[in-house]
């Protein structure tokens, strides 16, 4: 007996939530519908395919994994664009966005060089481009694959940035960005401490990279540090530096900048009302 799309969405509900709340699974089963199975209304009678069964009988035991369906879709949204994501890049966050559109507003029609600093998927490099056209845009990361990625989503989303393979950490390279003599920095670093990897989801921990998420319990600053320091001596007076932080150490971050001697340091909160952005001027 052939089955309906209502049938089979409602039975992969059902498997969904196994793993998930019926929210979630509801929602999960209603983007992988529409993304996969290009079907916006599941509640139809229209009959399900034998090419459609096997599509979908790749991707739940995906999902109940706790594969995040972005990585399964290859896909996700960020501020109204459309990113490719796969496993070597974190998959992006509203709270990101948040900090996007602190720097569109303040940045809005002028022509600024602006740096992206472990850039990963390329979300706030492309979008700042995409809303900035007057701006330059460069991003840089560690990850090869990352830039990979990033790179793709820039022709997705038809803007020019320049990508460069650089780890933030080596001081010794630092000279070679200060040429470039950007305007304003931003960056989402690593700033989640090996201690806190109890309170992140099974989802994050078993399938997003380690790479782009965790610092040592030592040194949790380890980044904000490098980044401030990197514009302190090589960045003219004036640059913003922008970043999004852990909410468990915007006191320390924001310590940092001073250290470093920025000026009109301001720390904003996220639409939870937590400690998730900080700005500050070289």
């Amino acid at each position: 007996m052939s089955r309906t799309y209502l049938s089979v969405f409602q039975d992969f509900v059902k498997d969904l939530e196994k793993v998930y709340s019926e929210r979630e699974a509801n929602n999960i089963a209603s983007i992988i519908f529409e993304d996969v199975f290009l079907c916006k209304n599941p509640s139809n009678q229209q009959n399900w395919s034998t090419q459609e069964e096997n599509k979908l009988q790749e991707i739940l035991p995906r999902l109940l994994q706790a594969e995040p369906w972005q990585y399964v879709v290859g896909e996700a949204d960020f501020y109204g664009l459309k990113f490719l994501v796969d496993p070597s890049v974190l998959i992006p966050r509203p709270e990101t966005e948040e900090l996007v559109d602190w720097i569109i507003k303040e940045y809005r029609d002028q022509s600024v060089k602006i740096l992206d600093i472990g850039t990963g998927s390329g979300c706030i490099a492309v979008t700042l481009a995409k809303h900035l056209p007057k701006a330059q845009v460069y991003a840089c990361d560690v990850s090869l694959g990352a830039l990979q990625i990033a790179a793709q989503n820039a022709a997705k989303n038809q803007v020019n940035i320049d990508f460069i393979q650089q780890n933030i950490l080596d001081e010794s390279k630092w000279s070679d960005l200060a040429k470039l003599d950007f305007e304003v920095v931003v960056s989402n670093p690593p700033y989640i401490t090996q201690a806190e990897q109890h309170k992140v989801g099974k989802n994050v921990l078993e399938h997003e990279p380690h790479l782009a998420l965790f610092v040592e319990n030592e040194d949790p600053m380890q980044f904000y540090a490098a980044i401030a320091k990197f514009a302190h001596q090589n960045l003219q007076t004036h640059t913003s530096v922008f970043f999004e932080l852990n909410e468990a150490y915007a006191k320390e971050t924001h310590e940092v900048l001073n250290t470093y001697d920025f000026k009109d340091i301001i720390l904003r909160q996220d639409f939870f009302g937590r400690d998730r952005m900080l700005r500050g001027i070289v």
